[in-house]
């Protein structure tokens, strides 16, 4: 829930930057807050608010764990969905011309975010197949990545907040994706 709200004001911080044409400069580079960027941070307020309700879904009433994972792979999905949507129009917003890769991302993030939701699907519907355990291994290899990008996110002073969030994320699914009921329901 906490990682859900961290994101939703992180998102309403870039908000405000972005409607007062906010300028920072980190080192040799200068990260320009517009309103494009205000815009394409509401798409962070939506995901952070589904994160938010997720971890209280989660908190509240707990589910089996299998299905705390397929919830989690199923609302990367849709967040990334939304996300690729708002990032479109921000792209979008901040030079017309690149309407061609705003939609071309668009299109890209839904087809994804759709396959993400797929598997999400797949994780819980009761059955064990080889497909499970493929899906199991490809859980694992995106978990690592993104518990590694997290950290690397962590060492740039722009992402250390989310960083941080990020790498508890994928710490507990990593730890959830071992748990010996989760991997019997998989088939592993």
């Amino acid at each position: 829930m906490i990682i859900g709200v961290i994101g939703v004001v992180l998102a309403i911080i870039t908000i405000v930057l972005g409607l007062i044409n906010y300028e920072v400069e980190l080192g040799d580079k200068t990260y320009k807050f517009g309103i494009a960027v205000a815009v394409g941070a509401i798409g962070s307020i939506i995901f952070g608010c589904m994160q938010f309700g997720y971890g209280k879904i989660v908190r509240n009433n707990p589910p089996a764990k299998i299905d705390i994972l397929a919830m989690f792979v199923k609302l990367v999905g849709v967040g990334t969905i939304v996300l690729g949507i708002f990032n479109a129009i921000e792209v979008i917003i901040d030079n017309f011309d690149n309407v061609g890769t705003g939609l071309v991302g668009a299109i890209i993030s839904i087809v994804i975010g759709l396959i993400i939701i797929w598997i999400g699907t797949k994780i819980n519907d009761g059955k064990q197949t080889i497909g499970d355990k493929i899906i199991w291994i490809i859980l694992l290899v995106v978990f690592v990545l993104s518990l590694i990008a997290a950290v690397l996110e962590i060492l740039t002073i722009v992402g250390i907040i989310t960083g941080i969030c990020d790498l508890i994320i994928y710490v507990f699914m990593i730890i959830l994706l071992f748990d010996a009921e989760v991997k019997k329901e998989m088939g592993i």
